[in-house]
C-alpha cells in the first residue's frame, strides 16, 4: 500500500489540529493531568511511526525515517492546534471587549510575570481596575470583577456560579473549602456547624482569654521597646487556632518563635501569590518533591488528629475538631470509608487553621496600624470598652455591638480584606449578567474584595478609614454588597463569628492596657505592601506598646 504525499499528510495532520482544538480543546476543563496531553502528543507520534512504516515500507525501510517523517507531522499537528488557539483568543473571544493587557487575551502568564517580583496582586489588579473600571481581562478566559453586584450573582445565595479550576489544585484531596460539589460542601458544612453554634463558641471564649493574656505578658516584656506586632499576631493566632483544631497549641507565644509546621504551611501557601494558570501549576505540583511541604505538613495534621481522636471525650471543654470527630465516630466506619473520612478530616484541620489563623492576624495587624495612625482612635475606643465593660472580666458580650470598636475593625476589613485578590466563581454556562454587564458562559471571574473596597461608586472617600461609616455615617456607604470580606451565600466563612470574637477580645484588651504608637522610622509603609498568598503574608510593622500611666480599672 502506497500513502498519499507527503503534502497530504501534512495537510491531514493540520486538519486534525484544527478539529482537536475545535471538539475537545475549545470546551470544557483540561488542566488536571497535564502531563497525559504530553503522554498523549508522544503516543501519537509513535503510533504514527509504526503506521506509515507498516502502510508504506518501500517509503519507509526505516524506523529512523519513518520516526522523522511523524515528527514533523506532529508538528504540524501541534502548529495547526496551538494556530487555532491562538486565532480563537486573538479575534473570536467574546472576553476581548473586555479591557485589560494586550497579552492578557493570549496568556494567564502575562499577569504571573506583572505579579511574580512582589507577590503583589491585589495591588496590580486595583491598579488595573482603577485604569480600566470594573471589569478587567487578566487572562484567555478570566476577568477580574469588582462591581458589588458580582457579590450576588456569583456568591449569593441563588447564584448558578460554581467555585472555578483554582479549587482543583490540590485533587484528589478536597477540604470543605476546596470542594466544588454544592452537595459535599454542604454535607461536611452540616458537620462543621454545631462546633460554631453560640454554645460553642461561649466555650472558646475562656481557651481565646488565654492566648491573649499570653500574648499581653510578652508585649509588656518589652518595655515599651519596638515590636514586630505582625510577627506576635501571627503566633496568637495560630496557637489560638492549634488549639481549637488539635486540642494543644504551637507553643508560638511561649517560645517566642515560629513553629516549623507553621513555616511549611507558609511556604506551602506562596505559590498562590504567583496567579499560575491552573494547568501549569497541576504540571509543576507533579514534579518528584514539589509537593514536600504540602505531604509532610498533611502528615502532621493527621498524626495531631489521631491523637486528638484518643482524647475524645476526655477534655473539658470542646474544641473544633470535638465536632468533627464526633461526628465520625458515629458513623462507625470501617475499612476505605473509614481512610477515606479521616483523610477529609485531616483536611479540613488544615483548613481550620489556614483560614483561622492568617485572616485574623491580618485584621488585627491593619486594625493597629489605624490606631497608632489615627490621632485620637484610641483614646476614643478606650473611653467605649470601659464604658461597656465597667471593672469586671472582659465578657464578649459587652463588646460585641461596640459601634465604634466594631466600625474599626469593619473599616480594617474593607480596607484590608484577608483574601485581597478575592475568590474565583466560574459563570454558568448560558453567561450571567453583572449589573448590567453580560459575562459569558464558562467565563472564570475574580470577584476583587480589594479593588472592590476601594471602589467611589461604592464608598465615598473610599480611601479614607472612616469607623463611622459602619455606625453614624451610613450614608457613606452607596452598595452595602461591596463589603463583604467573609464572603456572602452557601460558600460564606463559617467561622466569622469565631473570628469576630477572636478580634473583639484582643483589640479591647490592649487598647485599654497600653498606649500604642509607630516606633521610630514606622510609618506602615512596610505592611501595606504586604505579600499576597492568596491570604495576606504579614510584613513587619514595628509598634510600641507602654503601659497606660493610670490603669483606672482591672481587666
Amino acid at each position: 500500500m502506497s500513502l498519499p504525499t507527503t503534502d497530504i499528510l501534512h495537510l491531514a495532520a493540520g486538519v486534525l489540529g484544527v478539529a482537536t482544538y475545535m471538539l475537545y480543546y475549545h470546551k470544557g476543563e483540561h488542566h488536571l493531568y497535564p502531563w497525559r496531553h504530553v503522554q498523549a502528543v508522544l503516543t501519537l507520534g509513535i503510533l504514527t511511526t509504526l503506521t506509515i512504516k507498516h502502510l508504506d515500507p518501500s517509503r519507509y525501510p526505516s524506523t529512523t525515517t519513518a520516526a522523522q517523517t511523524a515528527t514533523a507531522l506532529t508538528l504540524t499537528f501541534l502548529s495547526t492546534l496551538f494556530a487555532s488557539v491562538l486565532v480563537y483568543r486573538q479575534f473570536l473571544n467574546p472576553l476581548n471587549r473586555f479591557p485589560g493587557y494586550p497579552l492578557a487575551k493570549i496568556t494567564g502568564f502575562d499577569h504571573v510575570i506583572r505579579v511574580a517580583r512582589n507577590k503583589d496582586m491585589f495591588l496590580k489588579l486595583h491598579d488595573s481596575h482603577k485604569k480600566w473600571g470594573k471589569f478587567v481581562r487578566i487572562g484567555p478566559n478570566d476577568i477580574s470583577v469588582s462591581d458589588a453586584d458580582v457579590v450576588r450573582v456569583a456568591l449569593g445565595p441563588q447564584t448558578k456560579c460554581v467555585k472555578a479550576q483554582w479549587y482543583t489544585l490540590e485533587l484528589p484531596a478536597a477540604s470543605m473549602h476546596t470542594t466544588r460539589s454544592r452537595a459535599e460542601h454542604d454535607r461536611r458544612r452540616r458537620v462543621w456547624s454545631p462546633a460554631f453554634s453560640d454554645k460553642a463558641l461561649r466555650g472558646y471564649e475562656a481557651r481565646i482569654k488565654g492566648y491573649n493574656q499570653a500574648l499581653i505578658q510578652q508585649i509588656e516584656g518589652f518595655s515599651g521597646k519596638p515590636i514586630d506586632i505582625s510577627q506576635w499576631f501571627n503566633f496568637w493566632s495560630f496557637d489560638v487556632m492549634g488549639d481549637l483544631a488539635f486540642g494543644q497549641s504551637f507553643k508560638m507565644l511561649s517560645s517566642a518563635k515560629g513553629h516549623w509546621a507553621v513555616d511549611l504551611l507558609a511556604k506551602q501557601q506562596e505559590g498562590a501569590g504567583f496567579g499560575l494558570p491552573c494547568w501549569s501549576a497541576r504540571l509543576l505540583m507533579s514534579i518528584p518533591g514539589a509537593r514536600k511541604a504540602y505531604y509532610t505538613f498533611l502528615r502532621f495534621s493527621a498524626e495531631q488528629i489521631e491523637t486528638r481522636i484518643g482524647l475524645q471525650g476526655k477534655q473539658t471543654n470542646p474544641d473544633i475538631t470535638h465536632y468533627l470527630i464526633d461526628d465520625f465516630l458515629t458513623k462507625g466506619l470501617e475499612g476505605s470509608e473509614r481512610q477515606a473520612e479521616l483523610k477529609k478530616m485531616y483536611l479540613d484541620s488544615k483548613l481550620i487553621i489556614v483560614a483561622g489563623s492568617d485572616t485574623t492576624a491580618t485584621t488585627m495587624a491593619f486594625l493597629f496600624y489605624y490606631i497608632a495612625r489615627e490621632p485620637g482612635l484610641l483614646q476614643r475606643l478606650r473611653e467605649e470598652i470601659e464604658e461597656l465593660t465597667g471593672r469586671g472580666e472582659f465578657d464578649h458580650r459587652k463588646i460585641q455591638s461596640a459601634p465604634l470598636l466594631n466600625g474599626c475593625i469593619n473599616e480594617a476589613l474593607r480596607l484590608h480584606p484577608p483574601v485581597p485578590s478575592g475568590l474565583y466563581r466560574k459563570a454558568p454556562p448560558e453567561g450571567v449578567y453583572v449589573g448590567e454587564q453580560y459575562i459569558p458562559g464558562d467565563t472564570v471571574m475574580l470577584v476583587n474584595f480589594y479593588a472592590m473596597g476601594r471602589d467611589q461608586s461604592h464608598f465615598v472617600d473610599a480611601d479614607k478609614f472612616i469607623p463611622e461609616r459602619f455606625s453614624t455615617r451610613p450614608e457613606l456607604i452607596k452598595h452595602r454588597d461591596a463589603f463583604a470580606p467573609f464572603s456572602t451565600g452557601p460558600y460564606s466563612c463559617i467561622g466569622k463569628n469565631l473570628a469576630l470574637i477572636e478580634i473583639r477580645l484582643l483589640a479591647a484588651h490592649l487598647i485599654t492596657k497600653f498606649d500604642v504608637e509607630f516606633a521610630p522610622g514606622e510609618d506602615g509603609s512596610d505592611l501595606l505592601r504586604s505579600h499576597d498568598h492568596f491570604v495576606v503574608a504579614l510584613r513587619p510593622l514595628n509598634l510600641i506598646f507602654k503601659k497606660r500611666g493610670n490603669e483606672s480599672l482591672a481587666h
